[in-house]
């Protein structure tokens, strides 16, 4: 394992267009248009032992259809259960940044 420092990271996105995660291509340096910063104004926190979760979440920078991230839903519901405002929240799992932008 090498460490990438923030002049690899740049030079990399310089260099590349997109990369391929299995058969899945994904565009760098793409800017995001955000609409929305939350969920749909019917949003209501879960409040049973059993989450469903039809609509995946099409808010910030969250895709729906990209098999990669799970439901906003998920990090949101958890959060606004366990937390107060200012808390820390960790996500040592970070991806695409769901739970960071649900925390935010």
């Amino acid at each position: 394992m090498t460490e990438v420092s923030h002049e690899d990271y740049l030079g990399f996105i310089e260099n590349n267009a997109s990369v391929f995660i299995e058969d899945v291509e994904i565009k760098l340096g793409k800017l995001f248009s955000i609409k929305s910063f939350g969920p749909p104004e019917d949003y209501r926190i879960e409040d049973s032992t059993v989450w469903s979760f039809p609509n995946r979440g099409n808010w910030a920078t969250h895709k729906s259809n990209y098999r990669g991230n799970w439901s906003p839903y998920i990090p949101r519901n958890l959060i606004l259960k366990y937390t107060k405002e200012g808390d820390w929240v960790l996500d040592q799992m970070m991806g695409s940044g769901t739970t960071l932008i649900e925390a935010k």
